[in-house]
């Protein structure tokens, strides 16, 4: 998803910012919501040379399923001060996946 990050920055002339990254990339699929919650809960850290913060954040991601990367990502981002952080994905699950 990087990739397409980086063409819609370049599109929309807006910075590509990427503070925040995954520490491991274990596999969400199959687990319900809450395993997946419990799963992703400590999976992301901050970039600590990563200087510049932005107040407004656009989170870009492929598939959204439960929501539980989007909502520990948007905590992460939270916690060094963005303030108004918004989620666009490709493709989400049918809630009966969920």
């Amino acid at each position: 998803m990087l990739i397409v990050a980086k063409i819609m920055a370049k599109q929309l002339k807006i910075p590509f910012w990427q503070p925040v990254v995954r520490q491991a990339q274990h596999s969400q699929k199959g687990l319900s919501r809450v395993e997946r919650l419990e799963n992703i809960e400590h999976q992301f850290r901050t970039i600590q040379s990563e200087k510049r913060k932005y107040k407004k954040v656009l989170i870009v991601d492929d598939v959204v399923t439960t929501g539980s990367s989007i909502h520990a990502l948007t905590q992460a981002l939270q916690r060094m001060g963005c303030q108004q952080i918004s989620s666009l994905c490709i493709a989400a699950a049918h809630p009966s996946m969920k």
